[in-house]
């Protein structure tokens, strides 16, 4: 028995060693990060204008108005956030009534508590979700219910400097449904690949490449069991005071957004654009940001 003791705290120390100098892989939500900056365009119609004003260091408001879409009416969002180095509470309203608010609280350096909520006038669209994350030196854990009874658990591990894995398993209460998920990240540099899989039959991959600090493409993959599959590229190109990005998809949807920072940090000018030949759908958009939050 003392040997066979002996053995497994010999293992254990072993085990202990070959993850003590790895990296943190991150949480398993953001393994498509790399791509999603690239691929992630703020598209839309109409005219939009935000303005941001910080009263001190730890309080801001915003004000943003939307107006000729021709998918939504014209609308008005205020909202204010206050937070430090450990808390942080942003809220939104809108002129129908609909509030959404945003909790974040870093209870120790590796435990945080996030919520969010939403409140409207029809009880069927409001909404809670309330996550705990727990963060060690090469790995990544986490909890999260979201109204209507899910609840999902999930834990990202470091296997070498630039390889990591994890798991998802959720469960439904109200209909008695469990899954599993399982993804895969290898990321250098300048290159991430990233893959995940359902045990309902979705299967997403994506790869971004940074050729350099001003130009990065991306592409993504999605197949959803026999349903959809599609798939994207686009690229991201960051000029001096300007940033470009493009992307075409294969739904025959060709997207383009431009940024350009009249006053850096002050006030900016953004560009929209999306066509479908095939759909015959047109949108274009600008709008003006002031400010800093």
């Amino acid at each position: 028995r003392i040997c066979l003791r002996a053995r497994a705290s010999r293992g254990f120390t072993a085990m202990a060693s070959m993850f003590a100098n790895l990296p943190n892989p991150g949480k398993m939500e953001e393994v498509q990060n790399a791509a999603k900056m690239v691929l992630g365009l703020d598209t839309f119609d109409g005219a939009r204008f935000e303005l941001n004003k910080g009263l001190n260091q730890n309080f801001a408001v915003t004000h943003n108005v939307s107006m000729g879409s021709a998918a939504s009416p014209p609308s008005y969002e205020f909202g204010a956030n206050v937070g430090d180095e450990k808390m942080l509470l942003a809220s939104r309203i809108d002129h129908s009534g609909r509030l959404t608010g945003r909790y974040q609280h870093q209870l120790t350096p590796g435990v945080a508590l996030r919520g969010m909520a939403s409140v409207s006038g029809e009880r069927s669209q409001d909404s809670l979700q309330l996550d705990l994350d727990v963060k060690g030196s090469h790995n990544y854990s986490g909890l999260r219910y979201m109204s209507g009874g899910v609840l999902m658990a999930t834990y990202m591990q470091s296997l070498t400097p630039y390889l990591s894995m994890g798991s998802e398993f959720f469960y439904h209460h109200g209909r008695c449904i469990t899954g599993l998920h399982g993804a895969l990240k290898y990321g250098t540099p300048e290159r991430v690949f990233s893959a995940k899989a359902g045990s309902f039959g979705n299967v997403e991959m994506t790869y971004a490449h940074k050729v350099n600090e001003k130009v990065s493409f991306a592409t993504e993959m999605q197949y959803y069991h026999s349903q959809v599959c599609s798939f994207g590229i686009g690229g991201e190109f960051r000029l001096r005071h300007a940033t470009y990005k493009g992307l075409v998809t294969s739904d025959c949807t060709v997207s383009a957004t431009l940024e350009e920072k009249v006053v850096p940090g002050i006030a900016s000018f953004i560009l929209s654009g999306q066509i479908n030949h095939k759909k015959k759908d047109y949108k274009f958009g600008f709008g003006l940001n002031l400010g800093a939050a």
